[in-house]
């Protein structure tokens, strides 16, 4: 069952993700501290927590690899709406079903045990889902950063690749929501949360005035009846998310509506998204495959369009907004708090920065590229493997043992430096600006730290800010003065 199990308005019943984002990761030590291990797990803070128990970041004995242990520990709502026989259950047919579907594309269950009076399993642990990527909130209705085009495709299909995979064992998700959908260090997409998910033949035997699902994401025949959700109800969830990943913001309520349209897009969406998004399910795709190839379609018209804009584009597009002259960014590292970091790095609500420079990068040779506006020198290559943010600082220390490109001071780069490298979402003729930097890496450590378990990290292809724990992957980039 869904960790994140609530009762909103009149009763609907929503699941919050299995693996909270990183900006809250860790900030909620209640219960974490008083538990320090759940069965043979040694628990290193609270992940997410919900009317059905908890999500916890734990660490398996000896090897140390870290893992989500979600553990089954409902409220008196929750207890009082479905009995405690009806949740363990659910609970355990949840494990059940992640546990024996192995596909990419869906979260691995690798443990199921019982720790005191309920039970718990242990699942992979990432350290981000698409939810922390577009940068969603509790205020669902609340504007999100937008994906390039090619990416938002590349997660909408791999959702689709998925939705396959439990569509033919019988499972309807009927959950499919950002903060469901896990995504790793190199990007693959991963489906959890089966707590509301019906298998083919089951009754949903629940109260009569509890709808099943997330609103705004939940298709109209599930709200209305949770017992007609089909296939077809998780294609609609894919929609809404593909809309969300491609504009920033939600889908108009009802049928697709041509005052949907994104201009910059073109039409070579339309017809995806008005398929499923329809309100009545006989109108979408009739599955998940069929929905991928018309995906495919849309993503290939939309780059034989580009190639004829980029075909005539200027070398210089994105505009920026730090003056010449400005002040160095700061070298040294620090320790920049979370409540205060908007203000203190100039983010906007969406932790993007309020300014960029106009990134005057330039190849100097032996692997070093020169960034003119601020002088600072890049090591054009990232480590070739996404790391901790301990093992970040040991790769930065080996290129200073071997005077990579003739130096010995490299370093990991501060916010301030790495927010030299950000840019603008890309709209139009911004997506014909070529890489600046080789291996297009998207999340790199920063050298600053969150608190005592975390770091900053930088989306360099979105161009926003959050903060990892030190545990989790990403891309390790040096940086010297020049």
């Amino acid at each position: 069952m869904g960790e994140g199990l609530k009762v909103l308005g009149a009763g609907r019943l929503s699941g919050r993700g299995a693996q909270r984002d990183e900006t809250s990761a860790g900030d909620d030590a209640e219960g974490a501290g008083r538990m320090r291990s759940i069965g043979k797990y040694a628990i290193h803070g609270v992940l997410g927590r919900g009317g059905m128990g908890a999500v916890f970041r734990a660490s398996m004995p000896v090897i140390g690899r870290m893992a989500a242990l979600k553990l089954l520990r409902p409220n008196e709502l929750t207890l009082g709406l479905w009995g405690e026989e009806r949740v363990r259950r659910l609970f355990r047919d949840e494990a059940a079903l992640l546990g024996g579907l192995r596909h990419k594309n869906l979260v691995d269950v690798f443990d199921y045990d019982e720790s005191g009076p309920w039970p718990f399993f242990v699942m992979e642990y990432y350290g981000e889902s698409l939810g922390s990527i577009i940068g969603e909130t509790y205020r669902v209705e609340a504007k999100s950063r937008r994906l390039p085009v090619p990416r938002a495709c590349s997660y909408a299909a791999q959702l689709l690749e998925g939705l396959a995979r439990l569509h033919y064992a019988g499972i309807v998700h009927r959950d499919v929501k950002p903060f469901n959908l896990l995504v790793s260090e190199g990007d693959v997409l991963k489906i959890t949360d089966l707590g509301l998910s019906k298998v083919r033949g089951e009754a949903f035997g629940g109260p009569s005035n509890v709808k099943v699902g997330s609103p705004y994401y939940a298709a109209p025949e599930q709200e209305d009846d949770p017992e007609r959700a089909d296939a077809r109800a998780d294609l609609y969830a894919v929609g809404v998310t593909l809309f969300r990943m491609l504009t920033g913001c939600l889908p108009e309520w009802g049928e697709w509506a041509a005052s949907q349209r994104v201009p910059e897009l073109g039409d070579d969406f339309d017809g995806l998204l008005a398929c499923a998004l329809a309100e009545n399910p006989a109108g979408r795709f009739a599955d998940a495959r069929s929905m991928a190839e018309a995906l495919d379609a849309a993503l290939a018209a939309w780059r034989r369009r580009m190639d004829g804009v980029c075909a005539a584009a200027p070398e210089s597009l994105c505009p920026r907004c730090v003056p010449d002259g400005a002040a160095a960014p700061r070298s040294e590292p620090a320790m920049v708090d979370a409540r205060a970091a908007r203000a203190a790095l100039s983010l906007d609500e969406l932790w993007r920065p309020l300014a960029y420079w106009p990134g005057r990068l330039a190849d100097t040779g032996g692997g070093v590229v020169l960034d003119g506006a601020t002088g600072l020198c890049w090591a054009r290559q990232a480590a070739p493997y996404a790391v901790t943010w301990p093992a970040a600082a040991a790769y930065v220390a080996a290129l200073n043992a071997a005077r990579f490109g003739g130096f010995a001071d490299w370093r990991l780069p501060t916010v301030p430096e790495l927010m030299t490298l950000l840019s603008p979402e890309p709209v139009g003729e911004g997506y014909c600006q070529p890489a600046a930097l080789s291996q297009p890496v998207r999340r790199v450590w920063s050298a600053d730290r969150a608190n005592y378990v975390s770091a900053w990290v930088a989306d360099v292809e979105l161009g926003y800010l959050a903060k990892a724990d030190f545990c989790c992957p990403a891309a390790a980039r040096a940086v010297r003065g020049a």
